[in-house]
């Protein structure tokens, strides 16, 4: 029925079901995006206010730890189901192929999590820690393919309806915990795990109807997880750089202070929502420059890092003004909140610069670099939580996580200044494999 609902809605705003042009990608991907941002802040202050302080920093440990392992066992699948479809591929087989990596990857992945669990976070209760941990690896990442295919196929108005039944699925299970869950932690877990598995039933039928690309699971190719594992190298260092002291701070016991800094991050992440709108829309346009190597790109790149930078600096002061609306929001308990968003705040720009550095990495062929920086920035923060964290606070996280993001950026940019000083040197030697991030 919401397979059927969302393909009436489609066939209404459609208008055809050929590539959109580069206006109409930035239109849709940016409901993509809002539709994704609102859902989240809507689940995201409910839960602060239906949850316990602890309860609700014991749910963003466990993300915090399901989040790199879903990076990483991934395996890139959405890179190649991009790169694949927009040079022309066959959507159906490279769907098949997609999404028997989303499978297989994740699920190993969140068993190795689970029996982990003992050595991760032993006092937090088995079957909470299960039920997020497969729906953050297993459910959610389905999801999440079938809304990717419309940015390899240039097609983002299907990727925004995706998104509307994946988002109405959700609030529906929030409804029914906020009305029988009790607040309890566990009922959420349920209710989560409930609701992404229909979200992921819903996407893959979806994609079957209007794209022809039945479901299948096949076995793993060599070639695909060769072609992918840089990808999920790079994104699970990413996780580790964005919430590796989440799950610390609960382990050396400071779980009021971990949802603190999970709010304040949390929050910051909805900044990133321009970025986003501009990278998912160009996804398909960066393959093309980055045939030709790394200053072929940069010139895409420089149309984007004005608007971007300009963007960045706007939400930081809108952060800075809002903020102390949060405990409004979320509730008094989260009062120091207030703090470690305005601390954050600088965090939009220094990503903005960032992502786009390691996006010309990605796409003239230099992925390996990319890696060698995320994971030496990953090592950084690891290591600063690892000293400060068992004797700090949620300030020493933010601390921490600011160093090693300037870190990064540092990094990334110096690499891509001299490999494209050495590719003006050598012309035709900058041509490499395109990518996405």
């Amino acid at each position: 029925m919401a397979v059927a609902l969302l393909d009436s809605v489609r066939a209404k705003v459609a208008g055809g079901g050929g590539p959109q042009g580069m206006r109409s990608r930035l239109s849709w991907s940016l409901i993509v995006e809002l539709l994704q941002l609102g859902s989240s802040m809507l689940v995201f202050f409910a839960l602060t206010n239906l949850l316990s302080p602890e309860d609700f920093g014991i749910m963003g440990g466990v993300l915090a730890v399901a989040m790199p392992v879903a990076s990483l066992s991934s395996i890139g699948s959405h890179a190649i189901l991009i790169k694949r479809v927009s040079q022309g591929a066959d959507v159906n087989d490279t769907w098949q192929r997609a999404l028997s990596m989303g499978v297989w990857g994740p699920g190993i992945g969140a068993l190795l999590v689970i029996l982990a669990k003992p050595l991760i976070l032993p006092d937090v209760d088995g079957w909470v820690y299960a039920s997020l941990v497969i729906a953050q690896l297993n459910l959610f990442w389905i999801t999440e393919l079938a809304v990717f295919i419309g940015n390899g196929t240039r097609r983002m108005r299907d990727s925004a309806l995706i998104r509307m039944g994946v988002v109405a699925i959700r609030l529906v299970g929030l409804v029914l915990f906020a009305l029988l869950g009790g607040g309890s932690l566990t009922w959420w877990a349920v209710a989560n795990l409930v609701a992404f598995g229909l979200a992921a039933l819903m996407a893959i039928g979806y994609i079957w109807r209007c794209f022809g690309a039945r479901p299948s699971i096949t076995r793993l190719s060599v070639g695909d997880v060769r072609e992918g594992l840089p990808f999920a190298v790079n994104s699970v260092s990413e996780s580790v750089v964005d919430v590796s002291d989440r799950p610390l701070l609960v382990r050396y016991g400071h779980g009021a202070d971990a949802a603190i800094y999970t709010v304040a991050a949390r929050i910051i992440q909805f900044g990133y929502l321009p970025l986003l709108v501009l990278m998912r829309a160009s996804d398909a346009d960066m393959f093309e420059a980055g045939r030709h190597g790394a200053r072929s790109t940069m010139r895409v790149l420089r149309r984007l890092l004005a608007p971007g930078v300009g963007v960045a600096l706007l939400v930081a002061v809108g952060f800075l003004v809002l903020a102390p609306l949060v405990p409004v929001v979320a509730g008094r308990e989260y009062d120091d909140a207030i703090g470690a968003i305005r601390m954050l705040s600088v965090l939009p720009l220094i990503r903005c610069v960032q992502y786009l550095m390691g996006n010309c990495l990605s796409a003239s062929g230099h992925q390996w670099w990319r890696v060698g920086a995320t994971l030496s920035a990953a090592a950084v923060n690891f290591g600063l939580n690892v000293r400060f964290l068992p004797d700090g606070q949620w300030s020493t996280a933010v601390y921490t996580t600011i160093a090693s993001e300037i870190y990064l950026t540092a990094l990334m940019a110096a690499i891509v200044f001299v490999l494209s000083t050495l590719e003006g040197r050598r012309p035709g030697a900058g041509s490499g494999r395109s990518a996405v991030t």
